[in-house]
């Protein structure tokens, strides 16, 4: 059972917005029957996951704190007029990251990208001997998040410094 943390500055956060704060969020809008219909457990995986993804992302401004997990809450930016302070994190993230762990609960597999680098399939062939394998230190190459939701461009339009970063995620075999 994940375990989602919301506290706004908190030095243990790990989403931006709470499973009841998305709910809310997901209540008035239309297409949102995966996200009802989803467990507790998986909202919560799906929201902490999303806020992982938009952490990936270069924003204006500072962090609020230097004790915060977060990038966000921030101050010294402000979008369409709406200054950022240490004391709330903006409706633009907050939605962001619900939209985001509405898709990823639709569409599990949507952030995981193909393998690249030493740890992508490798051939090695003598004659008819021919062995397939994977390295253990293999390396997802996934673009940012804009790139594969780019609808995500209308709720972090001013916030964000560049959409065109890349993320590397390592995985691990057990």
């Amino acid at each position: 059972m994940p375990t989602l943390i919301a506290t706004v500055g908190g030095t243990t956060s790990n989403s931006y917005i709470t499973v009841a704060a998305a709910t809310v969020y997901f209540g008035d809008r239309l297409g949102n029957a995966n996200w009802t219909a989803a467990t507790a457990d998986d909202k919560a995986a799906a929201l902490i996951t999303a806020t992982s993804w938009l952490e990936s992302l270069e924003y204006y401004g500072d962090r609020a704190s230097t004790t915060q997990a977060l990038k966000w809450p921030r101050t010294d930016v402000s979008c369409d007029g709406v200054e950022a302070d240490a004391t709330y994190i903006p409706t633009d993230i907050q939605a962001a990251a619900a939209e985001t762990a509405q898709a990823l609960i639709t569409t599990p597999t949507l952030m995981r990208g193909s393998t690249t680098g030493p740890g992508a399939y490798e051939k090695v062939e003598l004659g008819d001997l021919k062995v397939q394998y994977r390295s253990t230190d293999a390396v997802l190459s996934v673009d940012n998040i804009i790139d594969v939701l780019p609808w995500l461009k209308s709720y972090l339009r001013c916030w964000v410094r560049n959409a065109s970063n890349v993320r590397q995620i390592p995985t691990y075999r057990n």
